[in-house]
């Protein structure tokens, strides 16, 4: 290994074969570690999710895929059992892109440490069963918050982040920490150069299943717009639709007292009564 972040003990087993396909195969390291993440979250994506259209790996090639997923995994929930939440492909990811001839794309992330101590100052554990939303602009590989759920099961967490790998990332981690929220790679700055968002195990709390279903930017924007509260993503199947059947009747109603002269009142009332 040269000179650079030196990965820990938990994941060297997966770096390995990472490098070992790289170098089998005569690839790009980066490339490879990005189509992992791909890999990965497409196969936790809704069914009627398209193929992978750029993928261009051959059947031997995607069986070496499918070991370094389970590889994650078994680490993932070894070290999730072991410390309530990891974060194994950022500590991968500094590992691989600082070693030599990688270092001007590299990049360093929080460690654990100052994550869980940034959590501990900053958020008060949730007793009372509220549901709290929790963003992120520079979100990285979402290790600031998974450690912020870890002790707020309850949250609903946003991650947005410029670096279109730093949210795959974020992705597989809000996956395997069990996490419920949105990953928005956009330049939370200028708030421009949208490149996509992954709405992440939005049923989770219905079907018990862990899912990504990824938006473009003119589906992203309607989902904002149709203003659904965080609390429903963690409700149960009967009360997420009984949600959807009171909209749907105030919606109506209203539209009632719109056609009806010297409403407005009434539906001013109803319009105040919707948004409490």
């Amino acid at each position: 290994m040269g000179k650079g972040y030196e990965a820990p003990l938990e994941v060297r087993e997966l770096e390995k074969m990472i490098d070992d396909f790289t170098y089998k195969h005569g690839l790009d390291v980066q490339n490879v570690f990005r189509d992992l993440l791909r890999y990965i979250i497409h196969g936790f994506s809704l069914p009627d999710t398209p193929p992978l259209s750029d993928w261009r790996y051959t059947k031997e090639q995607n069986r070496a895929f499918y070991d370094m997923y389970v590889t994650w995994t078994q680490i993932m929930q070894k070290q999730i059992a072991r410390q309530g939440y990891y974060d194994a492909f950022g500590d991968l990811y500094m590992a691989l892109t600082s070693k030599r001839g990688q270092q001007q794309s590299g990049q360093f992330f929080t460690s654990t440490d100052v994550s869980r101590l940034c959590q501990e100052i900053v958020m008060n554990k949730n007793g009372n069963g509220n549901i709290q939303s929790i963003y992120d602009p520079a979100a990285g590989s979402g290790r600031m918050l998974i450690a912020s759920k870890a002790d707020n099961p309850r949250s609903y967490l946003v991650a947005w982040d410029i670096d279109y790998t730093c949210c795959l990332m974020c992705v597989c981690n809000f996956l395997m920490n069990s996490c419920i929220g949105e990953v928005v790679c956009i330049d939370s700055l200028r708030m421009d150069n949208f490149r996509g968002a992954w709405l992440v195990n939005e049923a989770y709390y219905r079907a018990e299943l862990p899912s990504v279903r990824w938006l473009n930017e003119a589906e992203y924007c309607r989902f904002k717009q149709a203003d659904i509260p965080p609390e429903l993503f963690f409700c149960d199947q009967k009360r997420y639709d009984d949600y959807f059947k009171m909209r749907e009747t105030i919606a109506h109603i209203l539209k009632i007292f719109e056609q009806v002269p010297g409403s407005s009142e009434a539906g001013d009332e109803a319009k105040e009564n919707q948004s409490a």
